[in-house]
């Protein structure tokens, strides 16, 4: 196996999950940029020397997880997948393509079964959190109409940027920073550059993204994506307008039931610091529209590195080691 973007954040924490799930890969490289190189590694109780990228790093590995960005991908990972490697992609740069697989392991397994160009997309963090939740109430339910969500999203989504202008901002320093404003006792109701019909790029990832993870190219969602002042845990409130009753209580039943949720009910409701370090999207204030059971509200929050990054993957190197 190959780590590429080993020294990331999401990198770092990919090791931690498998780390944590017992995979041991029989041999593992690290790779990373060429200021990395050189730099040591911790990993199942060994050290790994950090390699650059480069033409040396293909050889012949099973798979490849690729934490290192949209333009390194483009130019690697069909490199990497030309020499029989199956690539699995964190980066936004083959999520569109349909001969790359889009794939969350809780929802959608079975698009593993043909990776023509041997890449793997894994989802962006937001997306990855709400089809979770998604998927029971829609096998229950049906599709919904629409479905309007706004996300809370840590700087930790912008990478060690995002972090490092928190902290320097938080300590009072004059520091701009990856942010276009002030983050520090700020929400940011932009993530990314606006298009013509006014929406950002993290809205737009995310009805692309869930219309193709769920099957269902002409869903309605309506997204707003906010950037919050915290560090690591990513929130959504989202309301959903199904064509036919979905009491609350019959929608909680249908979440307590599925894999990777865990739900919470009466006083106790998902906060980002809740989620922080496990695996499970929390789901709660779950409710409908006073006189309108049509209307299901509910609110999620999940690690965005764990969950919506570095464990997806690790599932997904999972599934696809037992396939090869």
């Amino acid at each position: 196996m190959a780590l590429i973007g080993a020294t990331g954040l999401v990198g770092r924490s990919i090791l931690s999950v498998m780390e944590e799930s017992g995979l041991s890969p029989k041999s593992i490289a690290m790779i990373a940029s060429e200021r990395s190189a050189g730099s040591k590694i911790e990993f199942n109780g060994k050290s790994f020397e950090v390699e650059a990228l480069s033409e040396k790093c293909i050889r012949g590995f099973d798979i490849a997880i690729f934490a290192a960005g949209s333009s390194v991908s483009k130019e690697w990972a069909p490199r990497f997948a030309s020499d029989g490697t199956i690539v699995i992609d964190k980066s936004s740069a083959w999520r569109g393509d349909p001969e790359c697989p889009l794939v969350v392991p809780q929802v959608n397994p079975e698009m593993l079964d043909e990776i023509p160009k041997g890449i793997v997309s894994s989802p962006n963090c937001s997306t990855a959190g709400l089809v979770i939740a998604l998927k029971p109430l829609v096998e229950s339910f049906g599709t919904p109409e629409h479905i309007f969500v706004a996300t809370y999203q840590a700087v930790s989504g912008a990478g060690k940027g995002g972090i490092e202008t928190l902290a320097r901002q938080r300590r009072g320093e004059d520091y701009k920073g990856v942010f276009e404003r002030p983050i520090f006792d700020n929400v940011l109701p932009v993530i990314g550059k606006i298009d013509e019909c006014g929406f950002n790029v993290e809205e737009t990832k995310l009805l692309f993204e869930t219309r193709r993870i769920l099957a269902f190219p002409k869903l309605q969602l309506t997204a707003t994506a906010v950037r919050v002042p915290l560090g690591i845990g990513h929130s959504e409130a989202a309301t959903m307008v199904f064509s036919n009753e979905v009491p609350a209580y019959k929608a909680i039943e249908a979440l307590n039931n599925a894999s990777g949720i865990r739900v919470l009910v009466g006083d106790d409701y998902p906060t980002p610091l809740a989620a922080a370090g496990i695996d499970d999207v929390l789901v709660g204030r779950i409710r409908n529209t006073p006189g309108d059971s049509r209307v299901l509200s509910l609110f999620i929050s999940f690690d965005n590195l764990r969950r919506g990054a570095a464990t997806n993957a690790v599932e997904l190197a999972q599934l696809i080691a037992k396939r090869i």
